[in-house]
């Protein structure tokens, strides 16, 4: 089976066919106004209007190019691997350029908007000149250059624009990469002492055709079973701030108490032990001022310094867990 059985592109071809039509009469239609209609506001509709209405209609076009792509329903072979964050990119870059261009990119709207502001200046420069005069070949053969290179401009920007902002409709064959702080700070444990920090990746096969079908952030104690567990958190309130949060599934029961340390960090730590039915909790975190004159920032040394500390305190209660 090749991508063609995975995607679908017939309708697609449809939609772009009828772009092509669209943005040819809008060609004709501006060379013909523009030499044969004798009208005061003959440039304005020529170099301002047209050009806005043919934007609008190009980005429509796009758009529904986009929508107009099918994924064809099947089963997939899934495999699920551990990666280093390393390889997860690699991972992520191939996957990128395979199928970047089907997912949804949601800040183009802003170009797209900024496009729009575009055209109406191209469309204003476009009045000046023809306005003034200038004559390069002859009047005729001029207008048909200087219309189709403005409406084509205009039109390829539009519809690129409304193509990028949204996705097809399979959920199940294209996910959006994990980023962002989360992933950030979590890639910044690999190498700390003690700690297996990594990828844990759903493959899909299918035909020849790999992609990701789920991906997720996993940190573990080295030397310790899988229940033994370390995440990142990170919240936002004015600044990213990460903490890490242990868990030990049936561990040694500790009170409901907090402790503070000095670890040789910028700030000192706070230990916050809990219990979650069978589950014993440390939530290692930095103590940051409440008032500061500049924003606070947390290192990579530090936050891995604050990685391997609370992987000495997991080790200390699976082993009292554990112990006879």
């Amino acid at each position: 089976m090749s991508e063609g059985k995975i995607i679908d592109y017939s309708r697609q071809v449809n939609v772009n066919r009828v772009y092509a039509i669209i943005l040819l009469i809008f060609v004709i239609v501006g060379i013909y106004l523009y030499n044969y209609y004798d009208d005061a506001l003959k440039l304005i509709i020529v170099d301002i209007a047209l050009p806005a209405v043919l934007f609008v209609v190009s980005f429509i076009l796009g758009f529904g190019s986009k929508k107009a792509i099918d994924y064809i329903p099947g089963e997939w072979e899934k495999r699920k691997t551990w990666v280093s964050f390393p390889e997860y990119e690699e991972l992520v870059d191939n996957y990128e350029d395979a199928y970047g261009a089907l997912h949804a990119h949601p800040g183009d709207s802003f170009t797209g908007c900024c496009l729009m502001m575009f055209a109406m200046i191209m469309g204003g420069m476009t009045l000046v000149f023809q306005m003034i005069g200038f004559l390069f070949i002859s009047p005729f053969i001029d207008s048909i250059l200087v219309i189709s290179i403005l409406y084509v401009i205009i039109s390829v920007s539009a519809f690129v624009i409304g193509f990028r902002i949204p996705k097809i409709d399979s959920d199940e064959f294209f996910k959006p990469p994990i980023t962002g702080d989360t992933y950030n700070f979590a890639s910044q444990l690999e190498g700390v002492t003690g700690v297996r920090a990594g990828m844990s990746v759903e493959l899909g096969i299918r035909g020849g055709v790999q992609t990701i079908l789920n991906a997720e952030v996993k940190s573990y104690v080295q030397g310790l079973p899988d229940t033994v567990q370390v995440k990142v958190q990170v919240s936002h309130s004015g600044f990213a701030y990460p903490y890490l949060v242990g868990t030990v599934y049936k561990g040694f029961h500790v009170e409901t108490t907090s402790e503070s340390h000095r670890i040789r960090t910028k700030y000192p730590v706070t230990l916050e032990y809990s219990m979650d039915d069978e589950v014993a909790v440390i939530v290692a975190r930095f103590e940051i001022p409440k008032k500061s004159s500049s924003v606070p920032n947390i290192s990579t040394k530090d936050f891995r310094k604050l990685a391997a500390f609370i992987v000495i305190k997991l080790k200390d209660n699976y082993d009292a867990a554990v112990a006879p």
